[in-house]
Protein backbone atom coordinates (compact mmCIF):
# COMPACT_ATOMS: atom_id res chain seq x y z
CA UNK A 1 0.00 0.00 0.00
CA UNK A 2 2.66 2.21 1.00
CA UNK A 3 4.63 1.61 -2.52
CA UNK A 4 1.23 2.61 -4.19
CA UNK A 5 0.92 5.83 -2.42
CA UNK A 6 4.38 6.89 -3.18
CA UNK A 7 3.83 5.99 -6.75
CA UNK A 8 0.75 8.14 -6.98
CA UNK A 9 2.08 11.04 -5.38
CA UNK A 10 5.23 10.95 -7.28
CA UNK A 11 3.12 11.31 -10.64
CA UNK A 12 1.24 14.09 -8.97
CA UNK A 13 3.79 16.24 -8.27
CA UNK A 14 5.35 15.29 -12.06
CA UNK A 15 1.22 16.40 -12.94
CA UNK A 16 2.52 19.72 -11.29
CA UNK A 17 5.40 20.47 -12.38
CA UNK A 18 4.86 19.64 -16.11
CA UNK A 19 1.97 22.08 -15.90
CA UNK A 20 3.96 25.27 -14.07
CA UNK A 21 6.88 24.79 -16.16
CA UNK A 22 5.37 24.31 -19.86
CA UNK A 23 7.83 23.17 -22.81
CA UNK A 24 9.17 26.69 -24.73
CA UNK A 25 7.26 27.26 -28.00
CA UNK A 26 9.23 26.77 -31.07
CA UNK A 27 10.28 30.00 -32.06
CA UNK A 28 8.86 32.11 -33.88
CA UNK A 29 5.25 31.92 -33.63
CA UNK A 30 4.98 35.38 -35.18
CA UNK A 31 6.16 38.48 -37.17
CA UNK A 32 9.64 38.91 -36.44
CA UNK A 33 10.95 42.68 -36.66
CA UNK A 34 14.90 42.77 -37.68
CA UNK A 35 16.56 46.18 -37.06
CA UNK A 36 19.45 47.06 -39.35
CA UNK A 37 21.67 50.07 -38.20
CA UNK A 38 22.05 51.56 -41.69
CA UNK A 39 19.92 53.06 -44.22
CA UNK A 40 18.25 51.64 -47.07
CA UNK A 41 20.83 50.82 -50.13
CA UNK A 42 23.73 49.58 -48.39
CA UNK A 43 25.80 46.40 -47.64
CA UNK A 44 24.06 46.54 -44.33
CA UNK A 45 20.72 47.06 -45.77
CA UNK A 46 21.15 44.46 -48.39
CA UNK A 47 22.58 41.66 -46.39
CA UNK A 48 19.97 41.81 -43.43
CA UNK A 49 17.20 41.39 -46.35
CA UNK A 50 19.30 38.42 -48.05
CA UNK A 51 19.07 37.33 -44.43
CA UNK A 52 15.23 37.68 -43.42
CA UNK A 53 14.49 35.93 -46.87
CA UNK A 54 15.95 33.04 -45.82
CA UNK A 55 14.26 32.92 -42.15
CA UNK A 56 11.09 33.89 -43.71
CA UNK A 57 11.54 30.60 -46.34
CA UNK A 58 12.29 28.43 -43.27
CA UNK A 59 9.95 29.19 -40.56
CA UNK A 60 6.85 30.76 -42.67
CA UNK A 61 6.78 33.53 -40.58
CA UNK A 62 7.54 37.44 -41.72
CA UNK A 63 10.61 38.79 -40.82
CA UNK A 64 10.35 42.75 -41.23
CA UNK A 65 13.60 44.66 -41.53
CA UNK A 66 13.39 48.17 -40.41
CA UNK A 67 16.48 50.60 -41.29
CA UNK A 68 17.20 53.13 -37.82
CA UNK A 69 20.62 54.24 -38.99
CA UNK A 70 20.48 57.52 -37.56
CA UNK A 71 23.39 58.66 -35.27
CA UNK A 72 25.61 56.13 -37.45
CA UNK A 73 22.98 52.89 -35.84
CA UNK A 74 23.03 54.24 -32.57
CA UNK A 75 18.95 54.69 -32.99
CA UNK A 76 19.13 50.94 -34.17
CA UNK A 77 21.25 49.85 -31.57
CA UNK A 78 18.66 51.67 -29.33
CA UNK A 79 15.13 50.54 -30.08
CA UNK A 80 16.31 46.10 -30.22
CA UNK A 81 18.95 46.63 -27.05
CA UNK A 82 16.05 48.44 -25.00
CA UNK A 83 13.23 46.10 -26.54
CA UNK A 84 11.03 42.90 -24.65
CA UNK A 85 13.62 39.60 -24.69
CA UNK A 86 11.62 37.42 -25.95
CA UNK A 87 13.29 37.46 -29.68
CA UNK A 88 10.53 39.05 -31.65
CA UNK A 89 12.70 42.26 -31.63
CA UNK A 90 16.52 41.89 -32.97
CA UNK A 91 18.80 43.44 -35.12
CA UNK A 92 22.06 43.98 -36.73
CA UNK A 93 25.16 44.10 -34.29
CA UNK A 94 28.19 45.61 -35.98
CA UNK A 95 31.02 47.94 -34.91
CA UNK A 96 30.07 50.02 -31.90
CA UNK A 97 32.47 50.33 -29.11
CA UNK A 98 33.41 53.82 -30.43
CA UNK A 99 30.38 54.73 -29.67
CA UNK A 100 30.80 55.18 -25.87
CA UNK A 101 34.08 55.87 -26.56
CA UNK A 102 33.62 59.00 -28.06
CA UNK A 103 30.19 59.77 -25.58
CA UNK A 104 27.64 58.92 -28.49
CA UNK A 105 25.80 56.18 -26.24
CA UNK A 106 26.35 53.90 -23.18
CA UNK A 107 25.80 50.40 -24.90
CA UNK A 108 28.81 47.83 -24.59
CA UNK A 109 29.01 44.56 -25.40
CA UNK A 110 27.30 43.94 -21.65
CA UNK A 111 24.13 45.79 -23.36
CA UNK A 112 23.43 42.39 -25.50
CA UNK A 113 22.56 39.10 -26.42
CA UNK A 114 25.20 38.03 -29.47
CA UNK A 115 23.43 34.96 -31.62
CA UNK A 116 25.78 34.80 -34.53
CA UNK A 117 27.94 36.42 -37.05
CA UNK A 118 27.07 35.83 -40.53
CA UNK A 119 29.40 38.55 -42.33
CA UNK A 120 32.87 39.52 -42.25
CA UNK A 121 34.57 41.86 -44.71
CA UNK A 122 38.13 42.69 -44.06
CA UNK A 123 39.81 46.13 -44.09
CA UNK A 124 42.56 46.76 -47.03
CA UNK A 125 44.70 49.68 -47.32
CA UNK A 126 44.62 51.33 -50.92
CA UNK A 127 46.90 53.64 -52.83
CA UNK A 128 46.99 55.59 -56.27
CA UNK A 129 48.43 52.85 -59.08
CA UNK A 130 50.87 55.89 -60.41
CA UNK A 131 52.04 56.33 -56.77
CA UNK A 132 55.59 56.16 -54.99
CA UNK A 133 54.08 53.77 -52.59
CA UNK A 134 54.18 50.08 -53.80
CA UNK A 135 53.36 47.91 -50.85
CA UNK A 136 52.63 47.82 -47.58
CA UNK A 137 56.03 47.58 -46.23
CA UNK A 138 56.35 51.01 -48.34
CA UNK A 139 53.81 52.72 -45.74
CA UNK A 140 54.87 51.33 -42.69
CA UNK A 141 58.31 52.46 -43.40
CA UNK A 142 57.54 55.80 -44.08
CA UNK A 143 55.12 56.03 -41.53
CA UNK A 144 58.08 55.22 -39.01
CA UNK A 145 60.24 57.87 -40.44
CA UNK A 146 57.13 60.68 -40.21
CA UNK A 147 53.65 59.85 -39.04
CA UNK A 148 52.60 62.58 -40.56
CA UNK A 149 53.57 62.44 -43.72
CA UNK A 150 50.40 60.30 -45.40
CA UNK A 151 47.45 61.50 -46.09
CA UNK A 152 45.37 59.10 -44.84
CA UNK A 153 41.54 58.79 -46.07
CA UNK A 154 39.07 56.87 -43.78
CA UNK A 155 35.66 57.61 -42.87
CA UNK A 156 33.26 59.28 -40.24
CA UNK A 157 35.44 59.42 -37.39
CA UNK A 158 37.78 57.24 -38.13
CA UNK A 159 37.38 55.55 -35.65
CA UNK A 160 35.72 52.35 -36.70
CA UNK A 161 35.77 49.57 -39.15
CA UNK A 162 38.68 50.31 -42.07
CA UNK A 163 41.03 52.29 -39.49
CA UNK A 164 40.86 50.51 -36.19
CA UNK A 165 42.77 47.75 -37.74
CA UNK A 166 45.02 49.49 -39.61
CA UNK A 167 45.83 51.79 -36.73
CA UNK A 168 46.26 48.83 -34.77
CA UNK A 169 48.83 47.27 -37.52
CA UNK A 170 50.66 50.86 -37.20
CA UNK A 171 50.67 50.32 -33.35
CA UNK A 172 52.59 47.12 -33.51
CA UNK A 173 55.09 48.47 -35.70
CA UNK A 174 56.13 51.27 -33.40
CA UNK A 175 54.61 53.88 -35.40
CA UNK A 176 53.73 57.03 -32.86
CA UNK A 177 50.13 56.64 -33.79
CA UNK A 178 48.58 60.02 -32.39
CA UNK A 179 50.90 61.90 -34.82
CA UNK A 180 49.17 60.05 -38.21
CA UNK A 181 47.11 62.04 -40.62
CA UNK A 182 43.82 60.54 -40.70
CA UNK A 183 41.24 62.54 -42.71
CA UNK A 184 37.75 61.90 -42.73
CA UNK A 185 35.55 61.63 -45.75
CA UNK A 186 32.04 61.07 -46.56
CA UNK A 187 32.31 57.89 -47.29
CA UNK A 188 34.65 55.40 -49.41
CA UNK A 189 33.86 56.93 -52.99
CA UNK A 190 34.73 60.39 -51.61
CA UNK A 191 37.92 59.16 -50.41
CA UNK A 192 38.64 57.19 -53.28
CA UNK A 193 37.72 59.92 -55.36
CA UNK A 194 40.41 62.36 -53.49
CA UNK A 195 43.13 59.14 -54.03
CA UNK A 196 43.00 59.26 -57.90
CA UNK A 197 43.04 63.21 -57.93
CA UNK A 198 46.11 63.32 -56.30
CA UNK A 199 44.72 64.79 -53.26
CA UNK A 200 44.98 61.90 -50.80
CA UNK A 201 47.80 59.20 -49.91
CA UNK A 202 46.09 56.23 -48.65
CA UNK A 203 42.44 54.64 -48.33
CA UNK A 204 41.17 52.34 -45.76
CA UNK A 205 37.80 50.50 -46.73
CA UNK A 206 37.10 47.17 -48.06
CA UNK A 207 38.62 45.64 -51.50
CA UNK A 208 35.18 45.28 -53.57
CA UNK A 209 34.38 49.46 -53.28
CA UNK A 210 37.58 49.77 -55.68
CA UNK A 211 36.97 47.35 -58.22
CA UNK A 212 36.01 49.96 -60.55
CA UNK A 213 38.72 52.08 -60.08
CA UNK A 214 41.20 49.30 -60.23
CA UNK A 215 40.25 47.60 -63.38
CA UNK A 216 40.25 51.44 -64.54
CA UNK A 217 44.22 51.25 -63.50
CA UNK A 218 43.95 54.51 -61.16
CA UNK A 219 43.68 52.10 -57.84
CA UNK A 220 46.05 49.45 -56.43
CA UNK A 221 45.50 47.09 -53.33
CA UNK A 222 48.33 46.91 -51.65
CA UNK A 223 47.32 44.72 -48.79
CA UNK A 224 44.33 43.54 -47.00
CA UNK A 225 44.08 42.76 -43.12
CA UNK A 226 42.86 39.35 -43.06
CA UNK A 227 43.85 35.68 -41.96
CA UNK A 228 44.15 34.61 -45.24
CA UNK A 229 44.62 35.97 -49.08
CA UNK A 230 41.01 36.37 -50.32
CA UNK A 231 39.66 33.77 -53.13
CA UNK A 232 38.26 36.93 -55.03
CA UNK A 233 41.33 39.11 -55.06
CA UNK A 234 44.07 36.19 -54.82
CA UNK A 235 46.74 39.04 -55.73
CA UNK A 236 46.49 40.87 -53.03
CA UNK A 237 48.61 39.61 -50.06
CA UNK A 238 47.66 39.87 -46.51
CA UNK A 239 48.94 42.61 -43.34
CA UNK A 240 51.00 39.54 -42.23
CA UNK A 241 52.56 38.62 -45.48
CA UNK A 242 53.79 42.27 -45.55
CA UNK A 243 54.83 42.75 -42.43
CA UNK A 244 54.96 39.62 -40.24
CA UNK A 245 52.26 40.87 -37.72
CA UNK A 246 49.17 39.03 -38.08
CA UNK A 247 46.62 41.93 -37.34
CA UNK A 248 43.09 41.54 -39.00
CA UNK A 249 39.91 43.07 -38.89
CA UNK A 250 37.51 45.31 -40.99
CA UNK A 251 33.76 45.65 -40.72
CA UNK A 252 31.45 42.87 -39.90
CA UNK A 253 27.65 42.03 -39.20
CA UNK A 254 25.59 39.73 -36.73
CA UNK A 255 22.56 39.45 -35.24
CA UNK A 256 21.74 40.08 -31.81
CA UNK A 257 18.81 40.85 -28.90
CA UNK A 258 18.40 42.58 -25.87
CA UNK A 259 20.98 41.53 -22.78
CA UNK A 260 19.30 39.05 -20.85
CA UNK A 261 17.49 36.43 -23.05
CA UNK A 262 16.91 33.10 -22.30
CA UNK A 263 20.11 30.39 -23.86
CA UNK A 264 17.30 28.19 -24.89
CA UNK A 265 15.68 30.80 -26.74
CA UNK A 266 18.87 31.90 -28.47
CA UNK A 267 19.61 28.72 -29.18
CA UNK A 268 16.46 28.46 -31.47
CA UNK A 269 17.53 31.53 -32.72
CA UNK A 270 20.78 30.98 -33.63
CA UNK A 271 20.04 27.03 -35.12
CA UNK A 272 17.63 29.29 -37.20
CA UNK A 273 19.58 31.86 -38.45
CA UNK A 274 22.95 28.97 -39.19
CA UNK A 275 19.85 27.36 -41.34
CA UNK A 276 19.59 30.44 -43.54
CA UNK A 277 23.25 30.76 -43.24
CA UNK A 278 24.06 27.79 -45.00
CA UNK A 279 21.30 28.30 -48.15
CA UNK A 280 22.21 28.18 -51.42
CA UNK A 281 20.71 31.17 -52.42
CA UNK A 282 21.96 32.98 -49.30
CA UNK A 283 25.74 32.07 -49.94
CA UNK A 284 25.26 32.75 -53.90
CA UNK A 285 23.83 36.01 -53.16
CA UNK A 286 26.73 37.06 -50.56
CA UNK A 287 29.59 36.06 -53.12
CA UNK A 288 27.54 37.76 -55.80
CA UNK A 289 27.38 40.72 -54.53
CA UNK A 290 31.13 40.09 -52.80
CA UNK A 291 30.23 40.21 -49.17
CA UNK A 292 32.35 37.77 -47.11
CA UNK A 293 29.85 35.12 -45.67
CA UNK A 294 31.75 34.06 -42.41
CA UNK A 295 29.99 32.34 -39.34
CA UNK A 296 30.49 32.34 -35.68
CA UNK A 297 28.03 30.53 -33.52
CA UNK A 298 27.04 32.34 -29.74
CA UNK A 299 29.41 31.51 -28.16
CA UNK A 300 32.09 32.42 -30.32
CA UNK A 301 30.66 35.61 -31.21
CA UNK A 302 30.30 36.62 -27.75
CA UNK A 303 34.19 36.02 -27.22
CA UNK A 304 34.26 38.12 -30.58
CA UNK A 305 32.79 41.02 -29.55
CA UNK A 306 35.07 41.42 -26.66
CA UNK A 307 37.78 41.33 -28.36
CA UNK A 308 36.22 44.13 -30.45
CA UNK A 309 35.81 45.93 -27.63
CA UNK A 310 39.72 45.52 -26.27
CA UNK A 311 41.04 46.30 -30.10
CA UNK A 312 39.01 49.64 -30.38
CA UNK A 313 39.74 50.75 -26.58
CA UNK A 314 43.38 50.25 -27.47
CA UNK A 315 43.50 52.05 -30.62
CA UNK A 316 41.30 55.24 -29.68
CA UNK A 317 43.21 55.90 -26.86
CA UNK A 318 46.44 55.47 -28.53
CA UNK A 319 45.16 58.48 -30.95
CA UNK A 320 43.52 60.38 -28.50
CA UNK A 321 40.18 60.42 -29.71
CA UNK A 322 38.41 58.73 -26.94
CA UNK A 323 36.50 61.55 -25.03
CA UNK A 324 35.47 58.99 -22.11
CA UNK A 325 37.53 57.48 -19.85
CA UNK A 326 36.62 53.36 -19.62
Amino acid sequence: MTSIRNLLTTAAACVVLAVATPARAEWPERPVTLIAVAGAGGGSDYTMRLLARELEENTGQPFNVINQGQGGGVIGYTTYSTAAKDGYTLGQLSPFAQFKLLGQADFTSESFTPVAQFNADPAAVHVAANSKIKSLKDIVATLKADPSSLKISCGGTCSASWDIPFVSLMLEEGVDVAKINLIPAQGSAAGLQELVSGGIDVVLCSIPETDSLTSAGLVKTVGVLSAERLEKYPDVPTAEEETGKAVTGGTWRGIAGPAGMDPALVAQIEAAVHKAFNSERFQSGMKDRGFGAVWLGTADFTAFIKQHEDQTKRVMNALGTAEVAD
